[in-house]
């Protein structure tokens, strides 16, 4: 599961480890779960990100394109509502999407879903954590 903070930043610093994470979603190594309250996020923020050149503005839609378009890209429906996070209700959608689909991990940089660090068997990590424990051999410090 990726939060849309690590998306965005990815998108917009390919070499940092949110960019390095979104490497490994297109290359088909990690699976990436996605809600449509998560895909609606998504395409929400990525909207409000068209600043730098027309170039750069290009290339980070067309990666996001390519990401949302990958077989390892697997659509859950929650059936259900969690009140987890009470400072920032938005963020229990990535609990629901993540539970839902039994994710592994939650790879995020926001600091209510990170205080939880982790929820229902699911661990909830920055995306420089989850590359150093399931990647270490994809070091490259920031």
């Amino acid at each position: 599961m990726v939060d849309t903070n690590v998306l965005m930043g990815g998108l917009i610093n390919p070499v940092k480890a949110s960019g390095r994470l979104l490497g490994l979603w297109l290359d088909g190594k990690v699976d990436v779960l996605l809600s449509p309250a998560i895909r609606d996020e998504y395409v929400c923020i990525f909207n409000k990100m068209r600043f730098g050149s027309r170039e750069a503005v290009g290339r980070r839609e067309r990666a996001m394109q390519k990401l949302l378009r990958r077989e390892n890209l697997m659509l859950v429906e929650p059936d259900f509502r969690l009140r987890v996070i009470e400072e920032d209700p938005s963020d229990n959608r990535l609990l629901e999407c993540a539970v839902s689909g039994r994710a592994d991990y939650i790879v995020s940089q926001d600091k209510h879903l990170l205080r939880v660090r982790e929820y229902a068997g699911i661990k909830i990590l920055t995306a420089q954590a989850f590359l150093l424990r399931e990647y270490p051999e994809n070091r490259n410090q920031e």
